[in-house]
């Protein structure tokens, strides 16, 4: 079994992504599930660690991610050092994070014998449910979507503070001192 662990996907004009990554090296195509975490969460949150062992022990491959602007650095993947990122995130950051990893995935040649790039799953926990759902609509890579408690409106759940409009024109969120 293959795991690395804190691998880091550099993306040109764009902060990097820090993922784990695993598989069992067989020269046998497998499915592959990318796991994508909530909000104010991490790649090593809570059980996906052994949700990650599942799959690879199941004959998958298996990765899971730090979404680029959720608060850690690639030195420090699990601590919230990096507030000015996730100060800056939005749903359009994390929409494009989850593409750069499944077109890692899909174009990585050390892993073409081991990668069955048209069997993609994405599974989402919490707000990290609703990005995997919009990334399905948007992507045909995609074919299976699987969501741990998933946010089912977002509209809802963030038109409650501030002014969704303003929101929208700025591109981010302010809710401090009455902005």
């Amino acid at each position: 079994m293959l795991i690395s662990k804190n691998d880091i996907l550099y993306r040109k004009n764009k902060k990097p992504i820090v993922f784990d990554f695993g598989l069992n090296i067989n020269q046998t195509k497998k499915p592959i599930v990318i796991l994508a975490h909530g909000f104010k969460g991490f790649k090593d949150w809570g059980h996906f660690n052994k949700i990650m062992e599942y799959f690879i022990e199941n004959k998958f491959v298996f990765l899971k991610f730090n979404f680029s602007h959720n608060g850690g650095t690639v030195n420090q993947p699990i601590d919230f050092d990096d507030l000015e990122a996730f100060g800056n995130n939005n749903y359009t950051k994390e929409l494009d994070d989850l593409g750069s990893v499944i077109d890692w995935i899909s174009s990585e040649e050390n892993f073409r014998n081991e990668v069955d790039i048209t069997n993609i799953s994405i599974i989402g926990h919490s707000r990290g449910g609703g990005i995997v759902l919009l990334k399905s609509a948007e992507d045909n890579r995609v074919k299976n979507v699987i969501t741990l408690a998933g946010v089912c409106d977002f509209e809802k759940r963030t038109a409650t503070v501030g002014d969704l409009e303003q929101w929208k024109k700025d591109g981010v969120k302010y809710v401090l001192n009455g902005r």
